[in-house]
């Protein structure tokens, strides 16, 4: 009994001997620096230093309050988050059912939706902002040539539309994922029981919420928590095209984190937008991991 005891510790050990350099490296790179945002949050810094200065607790986060473009970038970042994840899983869905059909060269349809997603961010940002260019730009000459607008619109300089033409660019950038997860999801569904449907006198729009919309079901939700998380957090393109502007139209909170920290040199407020723009991604990132928990438990 000693002997077995004594052979499942030194396995374990083992085990934590192996893992322990990966922990230490995800705690060096991720932990560690999330940790000291946090606390540099209730702290002031000194000028020209990485040393915290005065303790402050709470008043950071008090000054936010009344910051009028904080809540723009919120607002903004809700709002954005909210319609981009829902125009990239209807828009994926659709053109991943598409591509689950069978027609001739639908693999080289299948490799082209894969194009946006595999272009850098910076590159994107830059070729869209040249494509919404208000004197050169081809959006305002192909919406010209189909006769939907009859003037150059400044896509980006206008605070009317600024927000919106960068929510299509993400929209763009970002489908190819969410078509591709969908698509693998779609092509596990038992094709059978749409037979059976159709002997038990079931419709299209029966089988398509019973049998598709169940079957993706899990991949679904996973797929929509994630894409919540990283298109809040998205930054490359907000910053690279708008750089939050015109008039702070187009701020979120990544960008207005980054414009305080590096524009003014206000790291602990800075640090506060950052805890706020945590909270706000941990709930989903919380819902994420008991939703996986579940289904795991579920498995088992």
């Amino acid at each position: 009994m000693k002997k077995r005891h004594k052979g499942s510790f030194r396995r374990s050990a083992y085990a934590y001997v192996l893992i322990a350099p990966g922990l230490v490296l995800v705690g060096v790179i991720l932990i560690y620096p999330l940790l000291r945002g946090v606390v540099s949050s209730f702290f002031t810094q000194a000028s020209g230093s990485m040393e915290f200065e005065e303790f402050v607790g709470l008043r950071h986060y008090r000054e936010l309050l009344s910051d009028e473009i904080f809540f723009k970038a919120l607002i903004n970042s809700v709002w954005s988050t909210a319609v981009i994840v829902a125009a990239l899983y209807l828009i994926g869905l659709s053109i991943a059912l598409l591509l689950n059909r069978s027609f001739r060269g639908r693999g080289i349809y299948r490799s082209l939706v894969l194009i946006p997603w595999v272009v850098p961010g910076i590159a994107a940002a830059m070729t869209w902002k040249w494509m919404y260019a208000s004197q050169y730009g081809i959006v305002n000459y192909v919406l010209q040539a189909l006769g939907l607008i009859d003037q150059n619109i400044d896509w980006l300089g206008s605070t009317s539309t600024a927000l919106g033409s960068i929510m299509v660019t993400t929209v763009w950038k970002d489908i190819p994922f969410v078509t591709i997860v969908l698509l693998a999801a779609l092509q596990s569904v038992d094709t059978t029981l749409y037979e059976a449907v159709k002997i038990d006198g079931g419709n299209a729009w029966q089988a398509f919420w019973h049998i598709t919309m169940t079957g993706i079901k899990n991949v679904s939700i996973t797929t929509i928590l994630l894409e919540i998380i990283w298109t809040f957090n998205k930054f490359d393109l907000v910053y690279t095209m708008t750089k939050g502007g015109p008039s702070n139209s187009t701020q979120t909170i990544p960008v207005y984190t980054y414009i305080t920290a590096f524009n003014f040199f206000r790291f602990n407020k800075a640090a506060a937008i950052g805890v706020i723009g945590l909270l706000v991604v941990g709930v989903f990132a919380v819902l994420y991991i008991i939703y996986n928990k579940r289904e795991e438990g579920n498995g088992a």
